[in-house]
């Protein structure tokens, strides 16, 4: 990713990938878009290009409950705004997900084998969110201090947003359907889970704690990873600090 991105020139080739919408700062009230219709005059505003536009963590989320646990606030409403920007038939499929998901979820909840498999596959969601996370720590808050991502979402808190409703799951999942370990019964996997979850919760703390400072330390945010869980590879590169 660093030799293909020449992050050196990041802020170069940001510019051209950034949302009108949620980047006033850049664009204003919107942009005129001449001669494409007949309401040439007419300021409009998109999101950019963002990996919430993926469509397989959505799918997850409504297939795992997590779609249920995404805290009430503007980045959950901007979350699922950007489904609109996905053809037809992905948001029927969406659509028609969240009708039968419940009935997995509680097929699932009545069965404690069941519920650790699925336990397991939330904590895979968290992998790809914690990882996605740690890029945007390195690539992007090391190179900039612009507050605003591409999709036009704040930065330091909009995949701690998911992350939070991916926590809350497994905490859900493992207080309400599995209880305490069972040695001997269980898989070791669910002990190891359990004893990964306070770190967890721990590390996002400690990030939100850091980036709320007036001048925070994006390095100190990126190596609370290494003291807490695991660390995605950057293939040796460091990010330059933003100002370096």
């Amino acid at each position: 990713m660093w030799k293909a991105s020449r992050y050196a020139h990041y802020n170069d080739f940001r510019t051209f990938i950034m949302g009108i919408q949620g980047n006033t700062a850049v664009f204003g009230d919107g942009v005129v878009y001449e001669g494409c219709d007949d309401d040439d005059d007419r300021k409009r505003q998109y999101r950019g290009q963002t990996g919430a536009q993926d469509d397989i963590i959505p799918t997850m989320d409504i297939f795992s409950g997590v779609v249920d646990r995404y805290p009430d606030n503007m980045l959950t409403k901007y979350l699922l705004d950007l489904r609109s920007y996905r053809p037809p038939c992905v948001q029927r499929f969406f659509a028609d997900l969240g009708k039968y998901a419940p009935a997995l979820h509680t097929t699932v909840a009545g069965n404690r084998e069941l519920s650790i498999i699925m336990l397991g596959i939330v904590e895979q969601i968290y992998y790809f969110r914690n990882g996605h996370w740690q890029f945007v720590q390195r690539y992007i808050m090391g190179n900039t201090r612009h507050p605003v991502a591409t999709g036009g979402t704040p930065i330091t808190s909009w995949l701690p947003n998911q992350i939070e409703a991916v926590l809350k799951t497994m905490a859900d999942i493992s207080a309400k359907s599995i209880g305490a370990a069972r040695p001997g019964e269980d898989s070791p996997e669910y002990q190891r889970m359990l004893d990964k979850y306070a770190q967890r919760v721990a590390l996002l703390e400690n990030q939100l704690a850091e980036l709320n400072t007036v001048d925070f330390n994006v390095d100190r945010v990126f190596d609370l990873n290494k003291e807490r869980d695991d660390v995605i590879s950057f293939g040796g590169q460091k990010a330059q600090a933003a100002g370096a």
